[in-house]
């Protein structure tokens, strides 16, 4: 018996001109170092774990399905350089987690991190750093659920060595970081380079802002596409929406 795909949700509308001429230009200067480099543009190395996110402090007014009640939720973790410089050299940290059947219609949620301060404003600035895995990440642009504005933080809980645990903290209005509960890498896994769609595969009861899906929508199309073009080539792949890396590249 073939099992029939899930449908994919459509993504938000682009409105914004300005906006939508930012994302094309963001699209096509990936889309020009991926040429020259013959490999992803971003983060194309990194570490693959698999993970468990513990939801400690629930915050059910929020009308996030995932954060409605206490409880642990095996996850994918991949953490890596923005650039893919040398360990040690200065370059933007990046997280990403992909969390199964927490994103609409069963899908699997995907958020993207990157290392930025913690304040009311350095939150929204992009912070290189020597250590990506030892730095506090957070979501960077915030996203809205339940009528607010709703932001991310992954903060280690041992800046000293290699991060495993990290306190995953949320700010609603560009409020406060509270911490809601823990994230533990428990396992590293071969890193299959997989390619994170927080546009198309959002964590369920949150939507984008227009004028961001109007900035990022473009580069991630084109990222899409590049993975189709891969994988045609290297022939039939087995892909999931569990917590095991699907392969891409």
């Amino acid at each position: 018996m073939t099992a029939t795909p899930t449908p994919r949700p459509a993504p938000a509308s682009m409105p914004l001109p300005p906006a939508r001429a930012a994302g094309a230009a963001l699209a096509a200067g990936l889309g020009l170092v991926a040429w020259a480099t013959g490999r992803k543009p971003l983060h194309a190395v990194g570490r693959t774990w698999r993970a468990d996110l513990r939801v400690d402090a629930p915050m059910p007014h929020l009308g996030i399905p995932l954060l409605v009640d206490r409880g642990v939720h095996p996850c994918t973790v991949r953490v890596s350089r923005a650039l893919g410089t040398q360990e040690g050299w200065w370059d933007v940290g990046g997280l990403a987690l992909r969390i199964p059947g927490a994103g609409s219609l069963g899908r699997p949620a995907d958020v993207l991190l990157a290392t930025t301060g913690t304040g009311h404003l350095t939150r929204y600035l992009l912070r290189p750093v020597r250590r990506p895995a030892a730095r506090p990440l957070s979501t960077l642009l915030p996203t809205r659920a339940a009528g607010h504005s709703v932001a991310l933080l992954a903060r280690p809980v041992d800046t000293g060595g290699e991060a495993r645990e990290y306190e995953v903290a949320v700010s609603i209005d560009r409020g406060s970081w509270d911490v809601l509960g823990l994230l533990q890498l428990i396992a590293e896994v071969p890193d299959e380079h997989m390619r994170f769609d927080p546009i198309v595969d959002e964590l369920e009861g949150t939507s984008v802002p227009p004028w961001i899906v109007a900035v990022r929508e473009p580069a991630y199309r084109w990222a899409r596409r590049l993975g189709a073009r891969r994988s045609r080539r290297a022939g039939p792949r087995s892909s999931e929406t569990g917590a095991r890396p699907v392969a891409v590249d």
